[in-house]
Formats: structure tokens, C-alpha cells, sequence
């Protein structure tokens, strides 16, 4: 789909993104069964270190943009159901996140023993299912709804609030 705002394009970039992230995440978790990989795994040190990155520097930043800026224009046209909907998504996924901070360093510094492994790839699945089934929900509902609601002058002003111009 074709977005005529840069949020919108933008909104759009960080979903795909992270979809792919997430699908990553989940096909290496699916691979591993019973343990971690092997100490200097080169792939998954990068895919732990990208998944650290996206959670801390990117879902943060993408939700809070959302909840200020966005939300409030929902709920002005008539959306209020979708921002809240997407809003306690956003408390749910953040309450997964949190906990898998610990984990996620101590599976890059290899320092994972079995159940902590374990609690690895059960909260991971999570956050794969959960972030994953929002991010797919925004691509489908959220973004195309900005593209119409967003005029330029404000699509303008919101791209300067997010980083984009």
C-alpha cells in the first residue's frame, strides 16, 4: 500500500521492520530446542543485540510517539476505540518487555543455564505473539486511518516531533 504521509510511511517502515525482527527471533527460538547456541554463535549475537536495540531504542520511542501524538487524534475522530484498544496493547507488551532485558544480556554474554533458557524462549514466543499480532493490527487499522485523518501541514509538524524531517 502506497502512504501519502511521511508518518504514515514511517509507522508503516518500523512495522515491517520489526515483523521481520520478530520473525527471526521466533525461527531461531523454533530451531533451538533445548539450548541456547553455542558460545560465539555469530547470528544469534546479532540477532540478540538487534532485538535488544529494537525494544529499548525503537518499540519505546514508537509507542510513546503513538500514545501522545496519535491516540488523542483517534479519539477526536470518533477512533477512541481503537486508541484504546492499541493503548492497553501497548501496556500488555510493555510488561513483557521489561523482563526480557535481564535474559536477553545474559543470552549474549552466554551466561544462560537451562531453566533460564527456558524462560527465554517461553517469553520471547510471547513477545513474538503478542508484538507481533500489534504490529500486523496498526499496519491494518492504525496507519492507513492516519494516512486520511493526517493533513500535510500536520503531517509535517508530526514528522519534525518524530525525527523525520
Amino acid at each position: 500500500m502506497k502512504f501519502q504521509r511521511q508518518v504514515s510511511r514511517r509507522l508503516h517502515d518500523e512495522h515491517a521492520a520489526m515483523l521481520e525482527l520478530l520473525g527471526q527471533f521466533a525461527q531461531a527460538l523454533g530451531r533451538l530446542k533445548t539450548e541456547p547456541p553455542a558460545a560465539g554463535d555469530p547470528v544469534w549475537a546479532k540477532l540478540l543485540a538487534s532485538l535488544e536495540g529494537a525494544l529499548q531504542y525503537e518499540v519505546s520511542p514508537h509507542f510513546d510517539f503513538e500514545e501522545v501524538q496519535l491516540f488523542p487524534r483517534l479519539h477526536q475522530s470518533g477512533n477512541g476505540e481503537l486508541a484504546e484498544m492499541l493503548f492497553e496493547e501497548h501496556e500488555a507488551i510493555r510488561r513483557i518487555v521489561q523482563p526480557l532485558f535481564e535474559p536477553l544480556a545474559r543470552a549474549r554474554a552466554h551466561r544462560l543455564d537451562g531453566p533460564g533458557w527456558q524462560s527465554l524462549k517461553v517469553s520471547g514466543m510471547e513477545l513474538v505473539e503478542r508484538l507481533g499480532s500489534h504490529a500486523e493490527k496498526e499496519q491494518a487499522a492504525l496507519v492507513p486511518l492516519i494516512d486520511e485523518l493526517l493533513d500535510e501541514q500536520t503531517d509535517r509538524e508530526l514528522s519534525e516531533t518524530y525525527g523525520l524531517a
